[in-house]
């Protein structure tokens, strides 16, 4: 069989398991809503108005928990099975042997310069133990707007590549005005250099791969070549902080039977999540272009979240979309802060709502169109949350209003168990809920009891459980918060406030008491209120209450001290939370961010641009960088130059600094001004400078 005519679907029959599977997922739900309507009408006699909309929204709700629990329950069924994977049917022997030139592009804006090219190196270097390293080429895109950075980067760029002599295989390019974000910066890459290569496997500024992963990614590609995107499962790794931990440790333990139970039941039309995925250029570039959307934003302009709408594209046009979620080597980091991954969700938020103009697009297959829905009921879920709780408060004033006594009747569950009292099938509906909202955690926990492998990989049963346990008590101090988080979000959007995709704050630094009292402060204050109105109902509806009014209570401190990187530091070293890629995988040394900065501290913040105009290596490699001739753009007054060389470049504004930058000639002149000219006759920070360099 040659490589055209294979077929890359592993299993044959897709469709028996979606039915299964979405089968098992509306029974489920029609099961939950049907003990939970007909407990509400042998509680209260019938149904009213509040009740029946409480009804609606609980259906939505066990919707969702059922979509994820039958997930779970077919990821672990799945993952035994290889004919389930892609990466099983790779032909090792085959055509795949041979890799086509793949270029490994990584997207970054005003980030840290020594992290992200430290993950360029740890790639590289893993690529090179391959063997298949002339197979790839590098490119770095710079969005950065801050010129400091901009320099940096150019910098550490030159020289990473005279250290790995990777000229020529290392390349960096800079977009002086970073039109659509992320998505324009791809799109202009394959717009200018796509045409050199048959794929291109995208990263993030905190992401970075092996080198046997990326091969392996470049022959699926070759051996199946109507796939058009695989993406991988990237791992957390790197957490410092206990919030950072938490989330590490919820992505190993549990992630994979959820990603495999999604394989279960996507197959070839699967989706993209924008980084640590190999795509083949010449179909993404030809029909991944992004709309803009009816409207200004925050609803319409340009698409946030551009990721799921490519896949969707990428699948109309006919090309496979795979997930290897078994594929390891795939690595990324996480916020390390509650506010730090607050600020995230918002701007996911936006871009997963944006969607729902997508939902009614011609062409579009349907499981791409489950996507883009799942997207954005995922943080619809919490408003959804939110008013079922509202709602429950309003059905039990309403009856203690009444000034009826509650008379039990019989219901249908009731009848086919004689011996069920309301009571019973309260708590019949609490742990069929608790059963299938815990079930990765119980399921996880019987792996590791079974699989000594695993065991050991996360430090033994005991710090196992333990890690369930810190997990499940701060996952559940968390939600209330991102509920209520997320419900002003979506408030703020319907508002018609936007929000601009920024840098994200990586790394942990700790959240200051200040910044915890603003962003929680107004939770701070619900809590108590609803409390107060909880204690009115009665104990036993506070008490039913006190998970959720805890979280609220508590949210200044806990927000605080789930961002400290000495608690992680602690937990770290008694490996609680801990997981096996902390201790294996190859994560990039932070040591080159301190000392760049304390090599820069000297002159900050302008270290970067005064280098720029001192050091003849890196003006040379600025001036031979820029994207147009000097010629081609109106150059700086000549009295800027003149208050830059009387004052230095604090006299100066961003906008004046960068036309500098941006004028080639201009820039040499300056050089040779500098150097030619008497130290006294220039400002102080230029001799301080210039001694420095010497030095």
């Amino acid at each position: 069989m040659s490589t055209s005519d294979q077929n890359p679907a592993p299993v044959p029959s897709i469709t028996l398991r979606r039915i299964l599977f979405f089968g098992a997922t509306l029974l489920l739900t029609a099961f939950g809503s049907l003990i939970f309507t007909d407990l509400l009408i042998r509680v209260y006699g019938s149904l009213s108005g509040p009740s029946t909309l409480l009804i609606a929204v609980f259906t939505l709700l066990f919707l969702l928990l059922s979509f994820g629990f039958v997930m779970v329950i077919t990821g672990v069924f799945a993952a035994r099975q290889k004919r389930f994977n892609l990466t099983d049917t790779l032909d090792e022997k085959g055509e795949s042997g041979a890799l086509d030139l793949t270029a490994i592009v990584f997207p970054i804006y005003n980030e840290e310069v020594a992290e992200v090219f430290a993950r360029v190196r740890q790639t590289y270097f893993s690529l090179q133990k391959t063997g298949k390293l002339d197979r790839f080429e590098f490119f770095i895109l710079s969005d950065s707007t801050s010129s400091d950075r901009w320099l940096e980067e150019e910098d550490t760029w030159a020289r990473l590549c005279r250290e790995l002599n990777a000229f020529g295989r290392i390349f960096y390019r800079h977009r002086p005005l970073n039109t659509n974000s992320k998505a324009g910066n791809i799109a202009d890459f394959c717009r200018g250099w796509g045409g050199r290569y048959s794929c291109m496997v995208v990263m993030d500024a905190d992401s970075f791969m092996e080198g046997n992963t990326v091969v392996t990614l470049a022959r699926l590609m070759r051996q199946y070549p109507k796939i058009g995107i695989i993406q991988t499962t990237p791992r957390l790794i790197g957490a410092e902080s206990l919030f950072g931990r938490i989330q590490q440790f919820s992505n190993q333990a549990y992630g994979s039977m959820f990603t495999a139970g999604l394989n279960f039941w996507q197959g070839a039309e699967g989706n993209y999540w924008g980084h640590n995925a190999i795509i083949r250029l010449q179909p993404f570039t030809e029909y991944c272009g992004l709309p803009d959307l009816p409207g200004k934003a925050p609803f319409g302009g340009k698409i946030l979240s551009h990721d799921f709408v490519e896949a969707a594209l990428m699948r109309k046009a006919g090309w496979e979309v795979w997930l290897a979620w078994d594929l390891g080597g795939s690595f990324e980091e996480g916020p390390e802060s509650l506010i730090a991954y607050a600020q995230r969700d918002r701007r996911w938020l936006q871009g997963n709502i944006q969607h729902g103009w997508l939902l009614f697009a011609k062409g579009l297959h349907p499981m791409s169109k489950l996507h883009l829905a799942t997207g954005i009921l995922g943080y619809l879920a919490s408003p959804l949350w939110l008013g079922f709780l509202f709602l429950s408060s309003i059905v039990v004033y309403r009856q203690q209003r009444s000034g009826l006594s509650l008379v039990p009747a019989n219901g249908m569950f009731n009848n086919l168990f004689p011996d069920l009292s309301v009571t019973g099938q309260a708590w019949l509906l609490l742990g069929l809920t608790a059963l299938m909202l815990f079930s990765p955690k119980i399921l996880f926990l019987i792996r590791a009891a079974t699989n000594s492998r695993l065991r050991r990989s996360f430090g033994g049963l005991v710090k196992i459980t333990a890690g369930i346990l810190c997990e499940l008590v701060f996952s559940t101090l968390l939600a209330p918060i991102l509920m209520l988080l997320h419900t002003k979000f979506l408030v703020s959007m319907f508002s018609g406030l936007s929000v601009r995709w920024g840098t994200q704050p990586r790394g942990a630094t700790g959240t200051p008491w200040s910044s915890a009292f603003r962003a929680h402060i107004g939770h701070t204050i619900i809590g108590v209120l609803w409390t107060l109105w909880a204690l009115y109902l009665g104990w036993g509806v506070f008490l039913w209450s006190l998970p959720v009014l805890l979280g609220l209570l508590i949210s200044i401190p806990l927000s605080k001290f789930t961002s400290s990187p000495e608690v992680g530091r602690f937990l770290r070293q008694i490996n609680l939370l801990g997981c096996p890629d902390e201790k294996h995988a190859p994560h990039p040394a932070h040591a080159e961010r301190e000392d760049h900065r304390e090599s820069s501290a000297s002159f900050a913040p302008y270290h970067g641009f005064s280098r720029a105009v001192v050091d003849p290596y890196l003006n040379a490699i600025h001036v031979a960088l820029l994207d147009q001739p000097s010629d081609a753009q109106s150059p700086p007054d000549r009295e800027i130059s003149e208050v830059l060389i009387n004052e230095g470049p604090g006299s100066l504004g961003e906008k004046d600094l960068k036309a500098i930058l941006q004028d080639g000639e201009t820039l040499l002149k300056l050089h040779r001004r500098i150097w030619s000219s008497e130290l006294l006759t220039v400002a102080p920070w230029w001799r301080r400078v210039i001694t420095h360099y010497r030095r």
